[in-house]
């Protein structure tokens, strides 16, 4: 049986990035995907316009349900909109099953996609596998963007992707056991939801029960991929 992957996002409507998109890179991997909306946002292939978060408390009881009732493997926690939809997820949050948050604080295009302070994002993280951009990842930490920083704010394990320096990428994977460094050439082009495939890519590769770093690997190898498709 697929393992069960659930997936705590806003939804796009064109499917670009987000909730649709998660989806799309769990079924991929060979998992499958529960569902549940924490936002609805007005948004194209070219640009978010603005959104709307869901309740609070809507999102705790669909968590609660699917908790009660599916075999849930993995957590992915993409946007969350709020303070208070992080604080109803963190407290519903399973304990014996990886958890994997990609910290959505602003669209592709720049426009806001949380209301609040970046740090109610890194107490969602605590335990967890943390996966922010650069820029994310400057929010975070109202400073530089540092990994063992993050790391000491209290997530599991931090995957630092620097897709927006200059040169090739280098993505830094930091647990408390070291650094893992992962390289390669600049893909040409520009897609949405790069970060919401990786993280439920990620999320997925450890509901089987791959290896923190390998699954890594093959979540990057996933994206790389996308990034390729005419």
């Amino acid at each position: 049986m697929r393992p069960a992957v659930l997936i705590l996002a806003g939804l796009d409507p064109s499917g670009g990035a987000g909730l649709l998109a998660d989806a799309e890179a769990v079924r991929a991997f060979g998992g499958r995907p529960l569902c549940i909306a924490t936002a609805l946002t007005v948004q194209t292939t070219r640009a978010s316009r603005r959104y709307e978060s869901v309740a609070s408390a809507l999102i705790a009881d669909s968590i609660r349900a699917l908790l009660e009732e599916e075999d849930v493997r993995a957590v992915k926690i993409g946007m969350v909109g709020n303070p208070a939809n992080a604080s109803a997820i963190r407290a519903l949050l399973p304990q014996d099953v990886p958890v994997v948050v990609d910290p959505i604080l602003h669209a592709s295009s720049g426009a806001p996609l949380f209301d609040g302070p970046p740090e109610a994002l890194l107490d969602l993280a605590r335990g967890a596998i943390l996966t922010p951009n650069l820029p994310e990842a400057e929010s975070l930490l109202r400073g530089p963007a540092d990994a063992r920083a993050l790391l000491a704010k209290g997530p599991k394990a931090v995957l630092l992707k620097g897709g927006h320096a200059a040169g090739d990428p280098v993505d830094l994977l930091v647990t408390a056991a070291g650094t893992t460094r992962f390289e390669g050439t600049r893909i040409p082009g520009a897609r949405r939801g790069t970060g919401c495939r990786l993280a439920s890519a990620l999320a997925t590769a450890l509901a089987m029960g791959t290896p923190l770093q390998d699954a890594v690997t093959k979540a990057r190898e996933y994206v790389r991929g996308y990034l390729r498709e005419p």
